[in-house]
């Protein structure tokens, strides 16, 4: 079984952002724990961990920083270049004429 893709930059950015919005608004961990009933290594984990998180604790952990999910994922990430979409290697066009 290949390992569990992660993205580990993204995750970084995305738990800055939460752990600033906590210390901004003052917001602690345990405050988070109690607003989410999560226990405290979930938080800490979500907050502050290195795992991967699922997008639904992000989005509880949001509402327990009273914070819109829009400003945590506020980032823009690298775009590869990738190759020809299948429908346009068949000759088929996207466009209408």
């Amino acid at each position: 079984m290949p390992p569990q893709y992660i993205d580990r930059d993204s995750l970084s950015k995305v738990r800055e952002k939460l752990w600033a919005a906590s210390q901004n608004k003052g917001i602690t961990l345990e405050d988070i724990q109690d607003r989410t009933n999560f226990s405290y290594s979930q938080v800490y984990r979500i907050v502050r961990g290195k795992n991967n998180i699922s997008v639904s604790h992000v989005m509880e952990v949001c509402r327990a920083l009273e914070l819109q999910p829009s400003q945590v994922f506020n980032f823009d990430i690298e775009i590869p270049k990738f190759s020809p979409l299948r429908k346009d290697l068949k000759g088929n066009s996207s466009k209408k004429k």
